[in-house]
């Protein structure tokens, strides 16, 4: 059972033959609260003023008693500020030992603590996620204050009011202190299964079988998005292979090799091997997983002369035939269609993996990438390619291109759509956009980056020399 304590709302309360009762401690009761207006699903037990009247009401029946209450603490929660974030914002205090913290917000520039409709959290520690927050393109601005009880105990202090804003990530980016000594080339995101808990986990692969594994935390800021990287704990004996993808399916992480080896993993930490694709020694640079329109799962490789290579059970590859001699970067699975892309503008499509059709690029550049996305505007919804020499190409389906070009001209290795279009490459810059016509550009302050992968309200990126930021 978890305390609930009004602290902050003082008062008496009384029952008929009853003496009135100094202060009332309330216990959660596990009841389904949903219909009550508004209710935030973030929070250990988050109440908003019609909620809690109809709770202190059951609660007075059940549990009347007089006691003595405790003291209020003396001062208010102490360095209390709000770091934004995309539909949410982080809220971060010193907090104290034996105190019950509460949160108090609402959209605007002020805010009363345990003023009528206005939403609270209680028992937080920090930091806390607050979120379910509107987010636009333009920011939302929200207003917070915090006061904190002592068990039982009236309020203490209120904090200064202190303003936050949501953003869409993307534009702002943190750097973590490189992960490894060797180039980074993919990331994966995930859900794993610890100790009978799911839990989202993301995998980054490398040069010399670098297998690096790391928990999702949102809230973490050293390093940035992640609990802790850690190195994997088991990998087939000698295994040193360089990787230059990484992708998942329902169940596990498949991680290539550019010697056209295969190691799979349902963890991220425990790393076993795969039959080989039958490459004849080229060298294999890409690995998506994707659904056919029978539903059909498929695992597509891709690399040099045009190599592609795909399998339904990773124990057997089939070899498709090539349809260009240009080295083939990437492929990935954006919208129900195998999107292949490499050197010398070669773009090629495919609904199952086996049969693919050759589009014209209309550029000469390397290509190296492809997302798809409605982009956060009013935009229709587009294929979005990148490639070498600022080289942007945009398709409402796969078929027409149209080109834009980057100023300056960056070479773009990687891109992903969480709630815009991000794309990251060398000279540790990336862009972004919100319509696909318009880019800007921001610093991640973090070296070349090699690949990109939307998390919930965050992207993380990797790359050389263990390259690795956030954007929130």
């Amino acid at each position: 059972m978890q305390s609930l304590t009004f602290g902050p709302l003082g008062g008496h309360g009384s029952i008929s033959g009853r003496s009135p009762l100094p202060f009332v401690t309330l216990r959660e009761t596990r009841f389904d609260y949903s219909s009550a207006t508004p209710f935030y699903i973030e929070g250990n037990f988050q109440v908003s003023h019609p909620t809690l009247r109809a709770m202190a009401l059951a609660s007075l029946v059940a549990i009347v008693g007089c006691h003595r209450q405790a003291d209020a603490p003396g001062d208010a929660p102490s360095n209390l500020q709000v770091d934004p974030g995309e539909g949410r914002v982080t809220v971060r205090w010193d907090q104290q030992p034996g105190l019950t913290y509460w949160i108090f917000f609402q959209a605007g520039a002020s805010v009363t603590a345990a003023a009528p409709g206005v939403p609270l959290i209680f028992d937080v520690q920090s930091p806390r996620v607050v979120a379910g927050l509107a987010n636009l393109a333009n920011d939302t601005q929200y207003a917070f204050v915090m006061n904190a009880t002592n068990q039982d105990s009236k309020a203490g202090p209120s904090t200064p009011v202190v303003l936050g804003s949501t953003r869409l990530a993307g534009k702002i980016w943190t750097p973590g202190a490189p992960l490894a000594p060797q180039n980074l080339n993919g990331v994966a995101l995930a859900t794993v299964v610890v100790s009978g808990i799911g839990t989202s986990r993301l995998v980054a692969v490398g040069d010399a079988g670098t297998l690096l594994a790391g928990d999702l935390n949102y809230t973490s800021t050293n390093p940035p998005g992640v609990t802790a990287w850690t190195q994997a704990t088991s990998v087939p004996t000698g295994f040193v292979s360089d990787l230059s993808a990484v992708t998942s399916d329902s169940s596990q992480f498949i991680a290539l090799g550019t010697d056209g080896s295969i190691v799979t993993s349902a963890d991220g930490n425990i790393w076993t091997s795969k039959a080989p694709i039958p490459n004849n020694s080229t060298r294999m640079n890409s690995l998506a997983f994707g659904l056919s329109a029978s539903g059909t799962a498929i695992y597509v490789a891709v690399g040099d002369g045009g190599k592609i290579f795909t399998s339904t059970d990773l124990v057997t590859w089939t070899t498709v035939v090539p349809l260009t001699g240009s080295a083939l970067y990437n492929v990935s699975f954006p919208k129900d269609t195998f999107v292949a892309t490499g050197a010398g503008g070669a773009l090629l499509t495919s609904t199952d993996g086996s049969n693919w059709t050759v589009q014209n690029s209309t550029v000469s550049t390397a290509l190296r990438g492809t997302a798809f996305g409605t982009g956060s505007t009013a935009a229709g919804a587009s294929y979005v390619v990148v490639g070498d020499a600022g080289t942007i190409l945009t398709s409402p389906d796969g078929t027409t291109w149209n080109l834009t070009i980057l100023s300056p001209p960056l070479s773009l290795r990687g891109i992903a759509f969480g709630s815009r279009f991000v794309a990251v490459g060398q000279g540790s810059t990336v862009a972004y956009s919100d319509d696909t016509s318009n880019w800007l550009q921001a610093p991640s302050n973090s070296g070349d980056l090699a690949a990109i992968i939307p998390t919930p309200a965050m992207y993380v990126a990797v790359g050389a020399s263990g390259a690795n930021a956030v954007s929130k």
